[in-house]
């Protein structure tokens, strides 16, 4: 039997996103899928550890892995450990085969999203609202529910603002600004030769909102 560990976060999405929420810690995941669960342990982005069962079929370590990436659409739970639980849960998973061998795995295609898929992966972080690319205070690609044209020209003001502030106290280029309040919460960052204003409810968790305008702003 696994520990249960501490639970850290819920995520949907491809396992792709997964992967990169994972960068920088070792995390448990279980994984819920239409048709079978399984088991994973990353380690800072890496899996190392994989199980999935779907219709009575259990797969393991790589096939695990290459069946997971194929997956339009998990749903996850993602756990720390502390070092008595991650000792557990490697022999366990050593006795039932679940090791993936990273020299025998092929590589992950490389693909590369188009603008309005990158806003759907915002979108999709429990808590977004909206999401929409601006330009000059005016929309140009938004998903969600608003009223985008309002939104872009407060973004706009907010970010001419925010710039003239970070220059007026020497620290550097603006990279993103967060304005919270009890409604909810905002969010402007870089996109491309644009800039995304990413709205969302009070309990919106800005970790992994921020994580993945993070993924987007990469591709």
């Amino acid at each position: 039997m696994l520990p249960e560990g501490r639970q850290v976060a819920k995520l949907k999405g491809p396992f792709k996103e997964l992967i990169e929420f994972t960068g920088q810690i070792i995390a448990g995941v279980s994984v819920l899928g239409s048709n079978g669960e399984g088991y994973l342990l990353i380690e800072k982005g890496i899996p190392a550890i994989a199980q999935y069962n779907e219709n009575g079929m259990e797969l393991r370590g790589n096939d695990a892995i290459i069946f997971l990436r194929g997956q339009p659409f998990f749903e996850y739970s993602v756990s720390s450990y502390d070092e008595s639980e991650l000792r557990e849960v490697i022999t366990y998973s050593i006795r039932k085969k679940w090791l993936v061998d990273h020299k025998s795995l092929p590589a992950e295609e490389v693909t590369t999203l188009s603008e309005e898929e990158k806003l759907e992966r915002i979108l999709r972080q429990p808590g977004v609202i909206a999401v929409s690319s601006f330009f000059e205070g005016f929309p140009i690609n938004s998903r969600g529910d608003g009223d985008f044209e309002h939104a872009a020209a407060i973004a706009e003001d907010l970010l001419r603002a925010g710039a003239k502030i970070s220059a007026d106290l020497g620290i550097g280029l603006l990279e993103q600004i967060i304005l919270e309040t009890p409604q909810g919460k905002c969010i402007l960052a870089p996109f491309e030769d644009l800039y995304l204003v990413v709205l969302t409810s009070t309990d919106a968790n800005l970790g992994l909102i921020r994580l993945a305008i993070k993924g987007v702003q990469k591709q």
